[in-house]
């Protein structure tokens, strides 16, 4: 693998951490401005990963099922495998934070359209209890 892999890993996790800092505590607005920052570190890393590949295929044509290139992958993979695990917790973190605020903004938007139930209108007998509409009393008489 490509040493230029390891920035871009980092890169992504230092985005991922701070959009996962700013979801944890509601700020959206924060957690929206690093999404272009996530995309164009996903896609670099997308990148890195491609090259190294494609290096890695016109260096050695090893076939992928011989022994001793599966042992030749597992050893190049090692130094990686710390940020991949800290990626993939990260990434899957960051999944459950964006789904629960998505929820809670949809629950926001629902209560701020809904229309108010309809229901009769409150009015007081005597006894301080509701009364039904037909029995409604004025409080003030005018003498104007």
């Amino acid at each position: 693998m490509s040493a230029s892999i390891i920035p871009a890993m980092q890169r992504l996790i230092a985005i991922l951490e701070a959009e996962n800092s700013a979801l944890e505590e509601a700020r959206i607005p924060d957690a929206l401005a690093l999404l272009a920052d996530k995309q164009d570190a996903a896609k670099t890393l997308e990148d890195e990963v491609s090259a190294a590949n494609d290096r890695r295929e016109d260096l050695c044509p090893c076939r992928p099922e011989d022994e001793e290139n599966k042992a030749q992958e597992g050893s190049a993979a090692f130094p990686y495998r710390d940020l991949l695990e800290q990626m993939t917790e990260l990434g899957n973190r960051n999944g459950e934070l964006l789904q629960r605020a998505i929820t809670a903004q949809k629950r926001v938007i629902e209560l701020l359209t809904s229309t108010p139930a309809t229901s009769q209108p409150q009015n007081y007998g005597h006894q301080g209890s509701y009364a039904p509409a037909a029995d409604r009393q004025a409080l003030f008489v005018s003498k104007a």
